[in-house]
């Protein structure tokens, strides 16, 4: 297990045009893999799943506006992406595969639109390509009532991280601490540039074979996402986790790690397990 208190003190820091700074973790040695997380977490969201990723360059950033990377003014996927791209080529990695849970799948997406000849493999965890924050959502009216400043202990936050499955406390009280430092500008900042996303025209784009993972009791994107998932990219396989929610690689982090793992062996002739990707509870 990672040790949740160390995990700041881990991330390396460089310097964006405009001076602002981007936080991210390097860890292990291997073929790179890029893990990009969800809206409102920090690179910490791929703790728990890290321990089982043995054999892998784990690259793992703080998105712009989140953890210890600063936001730029309009927080878009594409602005995401762009930060993740400088990331890249400061270290100078010719070729990557891509994990992305929620919003950071959709900037897995982008990315990989953009860079068909380095991406070797994506991954998609509870993914979409059109998320669909409207202003009558429940998501976006929830948001959009926060006030600075905000505590860990508010119950907006049990809402948000709830899971299907039991998860690491103190990760979870991490989590809520980093989530919690996040001004309500940003978070409406961001809630805006999601409201307007549709990645469809880019998913075609993607050359690189792709796994969607997603939790059958997901409460922010169904089944129908799930489908336009699978319908849109050149290849792609599925897997629906029955009894998990939004977050599996928090739920199940061993067993998510696997299917990967399998996935990248499979498809990106990389170290990896050789697993049965359609799991007797899981449903392709």
């Amino acid at each position: 297990m990672i040790d949740q208190q160390s995990w700041v003190a881990a991330k390396r820091r460089m310097e964006l045009p405009g001076g602002r700074q981007f936080a991210y973790v390097d860890h292990g040695r291997g073929p790179a893999l890029l893990l990009l997380h969800g809206y409102s977490d920090t690179s910490r969201s791929f703790s728990l799943i890290a321990p089982s990723l043995d054999g892998y360059r784990l690259i793992i950033p703080d998105l712009g506006g989140h953890g210890g990377s600063m936001p730029k003014e309009g927080l878009s996927v594409a602005e995401l992406a762009r930060d993740v791209d400088r990331l890249v080529d400061r270290l100078a990695i010719s070729e990557f595969a891509l994990v992305g849970h929620s919003m950071g799948a959709m900037v897995a997406v982008e990315i990989a639109a953009r860079r068909r000849q380095a991406v070797r493999a994506v991954v998609l965890l509870s993914g979409s390509l059109k998320p669909d924050f409207g202003p009558r959502t429940d998501v976006a009216r929830a948001i959009r009532a926060l006030k600075d400043p905000l505590g860990a202990d508010d119950a907006f936050f049990d809402r948000w991280h709830a899971c299907s499955q039991p998860v690491d406390t103190a990760f979870l009280m991490y989590l809520r601490r980093e989530a919690a430092a996040i001004p309500t500008s940003t978070w409406r900042t961001l809630l805006d540039a999601l409201a307007e996303t549709d990645l469809t025209s880019r998913a075609a784009q993607v050359r690189a074979p792709v796994l969607c993972i997603a939790g059958a009791q997901d409460p922010l994107f169904d089944v129908g996402h799930r489908q336009v998932l699978a319908e849109t990219f050149a290849s792609v396989r599925s897997i629906t986790l029955e009894g998990h929610g939004h977050n599996p690689h928090w739920e199940n982090p061993a067993e998510v790690a696997a299917l990967v793992l399998s996935f990248l062996g499979d498809e990106g002739g990389w170290p990896g397990s050789t697993s049965d990707l359609s799991a007797t509870h899981a449903r392709r």
